[in-house]
């Protein structure tokens, strides 16, 4: 009977592990992508579907429930946004990862200088 040894480099390995059950703040980026401040707002939304379990600070949901229950979000399609609206929401995504909020100002008008001085490239005197 012959052996042989056969050498495999680490990086043409593929370890898969399975899905969690449960998902967590602690592992929804990793299964969905989805940030934590977003899955923990998203689960504590008024008329949120799915049982969520509480364990301590931990908030638990099956992420098949959860998986789910985000393509049929995805399933309704709402009228194209316009591409200001689309940045202004993406802005307020970001905003609410991070547990901020946005702060509605008004613009400031452009501060300019004479059509005189701006034709000669000069500002006006004071």
């Amino acid at each position: 009977m012959a052996t042989a040894t056969l050498a495999i480099p680490l990086d043409g390995l593929t370890i898969t592990a399975p899905q969690p059950e449960m998902l967590s703040q602690k592992n929804v980026a990793s299964v969905t992508g989805i940030p934590a401040r977003v899955f923990l707002d998203t689960i504590r939304a008024p008329g949120f579907p799915l049982p969520v379990a509480k364990l301590g600070k931990l908030r638990l949901v099956r992420r098949e429930a959860f998986v789910a229950y985000l393509q049929a979000l995805g399933g309704d399609r709402a009228p194209r946004r316009a591409p200001a609206e689309d940045e202004r929401t993406g802005v307020a995504a970001v905003l609410a990862a991070a547990g901020l909020e946005p702060v509605q100002q008004p613009r400031a008008g452009r501060a300019s200088a004479s059509s005189e001085g701006a034709r000669r490239g000069r500002l006006p005197p004071r």
